[in-house]
């Protein structure tokens, strides 16, 4: 991916700036210090990965919005790829507005596109990844001590196995695990503290032991001491039993003479318990029937009587869908009445005139017909000649007439021409002046006339002939008529459906015994009333039959009841219930001892012939017990005897270790080689699955680590001028020496440290080009680089130029002259050239 031109909007101290970077490969940018130079390289990655990260950590993410008060802040970046497509990242933020990141706006080929359409090119790397693989300046050159292996290898991995950060955690977690179980100089850890133990626990062991064989002769004098007590105990134990069955069937004799009572009691009783039942239940259905029988008699009793349907009533209620009919059609008219004189006031509104000639008859309008036509048109009325002509000519008359008496002291002869011609104008004047008095005077008298007629006509019917249409009068007045008579006919069926209410809703208030309206809400709730009426009294009917029915059918059921009950009675041979339930409590009674002595053979069945013999002699039995009791004591006085010196022997046997403890501590060795076996093998685990998900990454990420080491070796060799031949990289980085010495990186000059990061950042580069190409950015990073330096980073530099572009930004003129690239120049202020 490279990038071919990029415009800066407003950036840092720039606004309007554009650059077009002509060489795919290497393009240098000149400019003292302060003309901006990290300012564009900040630019390249902020357009990329986002403005205002301020929060980060890292030199590339200082907050860069203009000097002076411009929007929007950003620009865009125009790269091409490898196939020729153009993508152009424009990625702008005026302030308050959106995201701080920017809003970007990707195209490619100058067609809008999806974000992800330019980054999966790139892996979707973020701004930390781009700025740790692919930047150089000062700041970053001083932390080559910083670089971690884990690191590195977070960004490799990332390129070839998806989550390899979460991967190489579980690897480390593993690592990690296994080196807190074990260590080959430890003491404290787990398995390091196992085999102390292991070797403790084998001397334990071989000391118990020695203990033991005199805790066996111990042993064989307390199985003698034993064998003897259990021999008196057994004796003991079988007296025991003896006294113990003698005593039981002491405290039973009680009891057996108690059974031998209850037997003298019993007697046989003649007892049908379910027929009993059945009287029972048969007593118990007659007594609720008795009950539901005086219920129902008793509701009867509360009903009022109700007499049969009259068909009058029945008649009137029928009535209702007529009644609503002619309540619909009555309605209709008022509808229609007011619809017709709203179309009458319309005829009015729109011509006044025909409110002053609705009520007029079809003669008189034929006569206001012939009345108006009769009328001069208002046309003859003719204005009077106000013509100024006359008093011109007198006027002119006049002051020829003037002009010539002045002539004649001057030129008597043209003085008395001017004086003829001005008395000549004067007469013409006077003339024309006495012709219009009488043209206007005949006018005024035939337009007093026209007027008068006209007047006449307005008095007589009140109508303004002047804008009269008399024939839209007229079709308006037909229209007026023809609505009044509609209007009669609608107030007529008015009236015919009124005198049809009328005697419907007197013979309905004699029905109901009530005065009811003569209008349709008051016919229709008398009609609800009669139907609701109606409908009460056939309910009353139907319930009054149905208690009927119901208390016949109680009563026969009652009867049957009672019949059954008589003839379980007569089996049973008793005359009534009661003497019935006297029987069966006696039949309880005898169930009750037959129950108690049943318990009293069943808890006395095994003892019952030992009863007998003891209750014949009772004094024998009881000496019995005596000599029992004192054959007990004696042996407990021998038992207790030999207790005592097996506790002697017991006491020496403690302080010596039995077989038990010899197993206990035998058992504790092999507890311990089982923990340590345990342990052992999940150390292993660990061990082994860290070791495997590294190769595993590896192997996922196409051995680019093991590569980027000997690339990185090699450009080192390169740099150094072979001074500095090898790179080992764990939780710290080292370098070999020429000589076989070992360095850490705070031991090197600046310069080495500089090309040992230079080395490293551009093997890495090397090794993920197939995946991720962008340019490299360097900024005034040879500053202490000496020629020789110089020259051997600038092969390097050729090298990666032909896969990578390669952007140099420096202050450095002899560094310019000697790379022999034609520079973009840019000062402090000024546009580029």
């Amino acid at each position: 991916m490279k990038l071919i031109k990029l415009k800066i909007i407003n950036f840092g101290q720039f606004s309007n700036f554009t650059f077009d970077l002509l060489n795919p490969d290497v393009n240098v940018f000149y400019g003292t210090n302060e003309a901006g130079k990290s300012t564009i390289v900040a630019f390249i990655k902020q357009i990329l990965f986002g403005f205002h990260l301020a929060s980060h950590n890292s030199p590339f993410f200082e907050n860069y919005t203009p000097l002076a008060q411009v929007s929007p802040m950003g620009g865009y970046l125009l790269f091409e790829n490898e196939k020729g497509q153009r993508y152009e990242l424009e990625r702008l933020y005026a302030h308050g507005k959106g995201s701080k990141l920017g809003t970007l706006t990707v195209k490619c080929d100058n067609q809008v596109v999806p974000e992800n359409v330019f980054f999966d090119q790139i892996k979707n790397i973020d701004g930390d990844f781009y700025a740790d693989s692919f930047i150089f300046n000062q700041d970053i050159l001083t932390k080559v001590d910083q670089i971690k292996q884990k690191d590195l290898l977070e960004r490799i991995y990332y390129l070839g196995a998806a989550d390899s950060d979460k991967l190489i955690t579980v690897r480390d977690d593993f690592a990690k695990n296994a080196d807190s179980l074990f260590k080959k100089r430890g003491r404290k850890l787990p398995v390091n503290q196992l085999l102390l133990q292991i070797q403790e626990q084998q001397s334990k062991v071989s000391d118990s032991e020695n203990e033991f064989s005199v805790y066996k002769e111990l042993n064989s004098d307390l199985k003698k001491q034993e064998e003897l007590q259990h021999h008196e105990e057994a004796k003991r134990l079988d007296l025991q039993r003896k006294y113990d069955n003698l005593e039981k069937v002491e405290k039973l004799v009680p009891s057996y003479e108690k059974l031998q009572d209850l037997q003298s009691q019993t007697k046989a009783i003649h007892f049908d318990s379910e027929q009993y039942q059945s009287a029972q239940n048969l007593a118990i259905q007659a007594e609720t029937l008795r009950k539901k029988q005086q219920k129902i008699t008793g509701k009867l009793t509360k009903y009022p009587q109700v007499k049969d349907e009259d068909i009058s009533e029945t008649k009137l209620l029928q009535k209702k869908p007529e009644i609503l009919q002619w309540q619909a059609e009555y309605h209709s008219c008022l509808q229609k009445e007011t619809q017709i004189q709203s179309e009458q006031q319309q005829l009015i509104t729109l011509d006044p005139n025909l409110n002053k000639i609705a009520a007029l008859t079809q003669e008189q309008v034929i006569k206001l017909q012939e009345d108006f036509h009769k009328l001069p048109l208002k046309e003859t009325i003719i204005n009077q000649d106000k013509s100024n002509k006359p008093k011109q000519f007198l006027l002119l008359g006049g002051t020829i007439f003037i002009l010539g008496l002045i002539l004649l002291f001057i030129a008597r002869a043209l003085g008395f021409l001017a004086v003829g011609v001005g008395v000549a104008f004067a007469v013409l004047g006077y003339y024309q002046q006495k012709q219009v008095q009488k043209s206007n005077e005949a006018q005024s008298e035939k337009s007093r006339k026209v007027k008068e007629q006209r007047y006449l006509f307005e008095q007589q019917y009140g109508i303004d002939p002047s804008n009269l249409d008399l024939n839209n009068l007229i079709n308006e007045w037909r229209q007026y008529q023809v609505l009044s008579q509609n209007l009669k006919r609608n107030q007529l069926r008015k009236t015919e459906i009124s005198d049809l209410l009328t005697p419907f809703a007197m013979q309905l208030g004699q029905e109901l015994k009530q005065a009811i309206g003569t209008n349709f809400s008051d016919v229709l709730t008398a009609l609800d009333q009669l139907a609701e009426k109606i409908d009460t009294d056939r309910k009353r009917k139907e319930e009054q039959n149905s208690l009927k029915n119901y208390l016949t059918e109680n009563n026969e059921e009652l009867h049957e009841v009672n019949v059954k009950l008589k003839m379980i009675l007569a089996r049973a041979q008793v005359s009534s219930l009661d003497e019935y339930r006297e029987i069966q409590k006696q039949k309880l009674r005898q169930d009750n001892i037959k129950n108690q002595i049943s318990a009293l053979k069943s808890s006395l069945q095994s003892d019952l012939i030992q009863l007998q013999e003891y209750v014949q002699d009772k004094s024998s039995g009881h000496k019995k017990l005596q000599d029992l009791a004192a054959q007990i004591s004696l042996l407990n006085e021998n038992i207790n005897l030999l207790q005592s010196k097996t506790a002697e022997t017991k006491v020496k046997m403690e302080n010596l270790a039995s077989s038990t403890a010899v197993f206990e501590e035998k058992q504790k060795l092999a507890n311990l080689r089982t923990r340590l076996r345990n342990l052992s093998a999940e150390y292993l685990a660990n061990l082994f699955t860290a070791k495997w998900i590294s190769r595993a990454l590896d192997l996922a990420s196409n051995e680019r680590f093991p590569k980027m080491l000997i690339t990185a070796k090699e450009y080192l060799r390169l740099l150094t001028n072979n001074r500095y031949n090898n790179i080992e990289i764990g939780k710290k980085i080292t370098v070999t020496r020429f000589d076989g010495k070992k360095l850490a990186v705070e031991y090197l000059s600046r310069g080495t440290s500089e090309q040992l990061y230079f080395a490293l950042k551009l093997a890495f580069v090397e090794q993920i080009k197939d995946q991720i190409n962008l340019p490299i950015l360097i900024d005034d990073s040879f500053v202490n680089f000496d020629d020789q330096r110089i020259n051997e980073i600038e092969k390097l530099l050729q090298t990666i130029a032909q896969s990578n572009q390669v952007l140099i930004f420096t202050a450095q003129k002899s560094l310019v002259d000697k790379l022999q690239l034609q520079p973009l120049t840019f000062k402090k202020g000024t546009e580029h050239v």
